[in-house]
């Protein structure tokens, strides 16, 4: 719903009044009022200045440049803070950049410089949720996304609206909560002029972000600069300034209050007139909450000529109830107070980058308060002479980060920032704020989320599986415990939870065993189901160390050679060298002749021949004819006159086997085929080898196979 505020200037913060409401056309179902009040409502003089900052943060800077104007957009997620520099050139010219500072024991060291584009300016807006960050490009129109894994932040998307035009601004101003993503563009154009507009983006199951939705003011006109800040609480609650709204004149300002299903945003009420004067510029910062909607204000009078005023209302059942507008503490002119501001749990802090203070210059300033049943204010920051601090702010889980773009600490308009930690929880009951115990060391935080390690097991928020008190992030990333597929959980859980398999029972998950065939079963779970895989038992598998070139296949047969017979331990394997004639195999038995003569019983008569290789013949088988016959001794007894007996073989002509070749080979093959003489000594009457100690050679005998 929208009120219709036509009030004096002065009266928002002073008039205890309840004001009637005028429907708004979408059927809201909360209303907005003011809040009767009897006491003083100029918070400052109500609370005074309260103790609670319990520490300061040392962030470690160097490597900035003159006009690099870092801390132009700051960002804090538990132990790491983030700040952007669009002046930075290490890109290129004004390609601006993005560091990273992770927490220590010593403070906060730089994790990563992440630079832009040449003339992106990037680094304009930024929010982070966990392990993503968006970061906004308003030189080229574009939101760059970034997650990290360990400790490296990469790019994953690069967004630019589909609707938009040159100069739009896209990326001015960005949150990010879960799977919800808006980015405001002040300067959006539509028909009727530059109005702006908010784009949604979600994130789809297949990890890319997808243009959800566009976000237009119901009652939009040209200069509203509708988008100028946004703030979400949650993916479903999201509040959007445009300080150029003219709702009692001239930038008057307003902001706009949604909330978003799955499928659409609804636009419930806005918030104006009544709330702001002319000038003002409410909207120009925005922050919501369950129970809070706060609305910066930078040029109000109200605590003096444009010092700035923030517009608080506070959540009362279904009722917005306008409570005390709060006030720069200084009370300084001109100081444009809630020109930033920043709200997480209980714990606000509101930027006022012009404040002089004591200085002639704008130093800047940010003050810190914690919501106890009203604002407290409990610290307020001063920045150096023109180091503009509080230009921006960002609040984590009692963490303050407070950019000063101009400061001249490192290099002139350098800048810098400051950490400030005042705490917001108590989460063990301690009576220290959980953020105050982290900084003091007192309480561990190793996976930098912002919450003590024993609190964040004890409320499910840091996983513990194995039980040791300690973060898994942290033991798998600092390798007290495995976790070889680097997916945060321990392996010895993910291998009992059954959420991995692991084939062998090594208690190693498979996908991190060795797999050189990429059939998703790891070599040794191969092996051991197959052990003919890997012959030579070296644990790899035979196939995949012949296709990487590791193992020699001399023969082609598919087998290792170093797996192959080898009987004469050469290293070759016998069948290559049958290939290469570096050895015989006259049996063709795959086994060279030289490890068969290695057995006695293949050499017989010990002539260093096998056996069966050798010539086989008959004794007395003298014209190689089958069969002993007196043909055999004719010839034998004509050798005697000068013919000559089987020439191949000499030693079936020594029918006798006397050691002599003469005429009593022929008789005695007489004698024996008929006058019932001695037989021919062996071989007879089969075929057989050369005996030992026999006179003569035997190269050939037609009639023996």
């Amino acid at each position: 719903m929208e009120i219709d505020h036509s009030l004096p200037r002065e009266f928002p913060s002073l008039v205890p009044k309840v004001l009637s409401m005028r429907a708004a056309p979408h059927n809201s179902s909360l209303s907005i009022l003011y809040q009767g009040l009897t006491v003083p409502i100029l918070l400052i003089l109500l609370s005074g200045i309260l103790p609670g900052q319990c520490a300061t943060g040392t962030v470690e800077i160097f490597g900035v440049s003159g006009g690099d104007y870092l801390g132009r957009s700051v960002a804090i997620s538990g132990g790491r803070l983030f700040a952007g520099a669009i002046g930075d050139d290490s890109g290129g010219m004004l390609s601006g950049s993005v560091r990273v500072f992770r927490k220590s024991s010593s403070g906060y060291q730089l994790e990563q410089l992440l630079p832009g584009e040449v003339t992106s300016e990037f680094g304009a807006s930024l929010a982070v949720d966990g392990n993503r960050m968006a970061a906004g490009a308003t030189g080229n129109g574009s939101v760059v996304i970034f997650e990290r894994v360990q400790q490296t932040w990469t790019t994953v998307q690069v967004l630019f609206d589909p609707g938009a035009q040159v100069a739009d601004g896209f990326g001015s101003s960005v949150k990010l909560a879960g799977d919800t993503l808006v980015v405001g563009s002040p300067n959006f154009e539509t028909g009727a002029g530059p109005v702006g507009c908010v784009t949604i983006w979600k994130l789809d199951s297949a990890g890319v972000w997808e243009f959800h939705d566009r976000l237009l003011a119901s009652d939009r006109v040209p200069g509203d600069q509708f988008g100028t800040a946004l703030d979400l609480d949650g993916p479903h609650r999201l509040i959007v300034g445009a300080p150029g709204r003219d709702h009692l004149g001239p930038d008057t300002g307003a902001a706009y209050y949604f909330t978003g299903t799955a499928g659409s945003w609804i636009e419930e009420f806005s918030i104006g007139s009544g709330a702001a004067n002319p000038g003002d510029r409410l909207g120009t910062s925005v922050a919501v909450s369950e129970d809070h909607i706060l609305l910066g204000a930078p040029y109000s009078d109200l605590g003096g000529s444009a010092a700035g005023a923030v517009v608080h209302y506070h959540r009362e059942g279904q009722v917005w109830v306008l409570g005390p507008y709060l006030l720069p503490p200084s009370g300084a002119s001109g100081c444009a107070f809630g020109a930033i501001l920043d709200l997480d749990g209980n714990l606000l802090s509101i930027g006022a980058p012009t404040d002089t203070g004591a200085e002639a210059f704008p130093s800047g300033s940010a003050s810190i308060f914690r919501w106890q049943g009203g604002w407290q204010l409990l610290d307020v920051q001063i920045g150096n002479p023109s180091s503009f601090l509080g230009s921006s702010v960002a609040v984590h889980r009692g963490v303050v980060v407070i950019g000063a773009p101009f400061a001249s600490t490192n290099a002139p308009a350098g800048g810098n920032i400051v950490v400030k930690i005042y705490g917001d929880t108590d989460c063990d009951q301690d009576g220290v704020s959980d953020a105050c115990s982290i900084a003091a060391g007192s309480d561990s935080d190793c996976d930098l989320d912002g919450i003590p390690d024993g609190c964040g097991i004890g409320m499910g928020v840091s996983e513990d599986c194995d039980g040791d008190g300690i973060p898994d992030l942290c033991t798998t990333r600092d390798g007290i415990v495995a976790d070889c597929d680097g997916d945060g959980i321990p392996d010895s859980c993910a291998v009992a939870a059954g959420q991995v398999m692991d084939c062998d029972g090594n208690g190693i998950p498979d996908l991190c065993q060795v797999d050189c065939n990429q059939n998703l079963i790891p070599d040794v779970c191969e092996i051991l189901s197959d052990g003919t895989l890997d012959c030579d038992a070296d644990g790899l598998l035979d196939s995949c160390e012949l296709l990487e070139g590791s193992e020699e296949d001399c023969d082609d047969n598919a087998v290792i050679d170093s797996c192959d017979p080898d009987c004469n331990e050469n290293m070759i394997p016998d069948s290559c060298d049958f290939l290469a004639g570096n050895a015989l195999d006259c049996n063709s038995n795959h086994i060279p002749d030289s490890c068969d003569l290695e057995m006695p019983s293949n050499d017989v008569n010990g002539n260093g021949e096998l056996d069966e290789c050798e010539i086989r013949f008959i004794r007395g088988d003298a014209d190689g004819v089958q069969g002993i016959r007196l043909a055999d001794a004719v010839l034998l007894i004509g050798r005697v006159f000068g013919e000559n007996s089987i020439p191949g073989c000499l030693e079936a002509a020594d029918a006798n086997a006397d050691g002599s070749l003469d005429i009593s080979d022929g008789i005695s093959l007489l004698y024996y085929l008929y006058a019932g003489g001695t037989a021919p000594p062996p071989p007879f009457p089969d075929c057989g080898i050369i005996p030992a100690g026999a006179f003569f050679p035997c190269d050939d005998h037609p009639t023996c196979p």
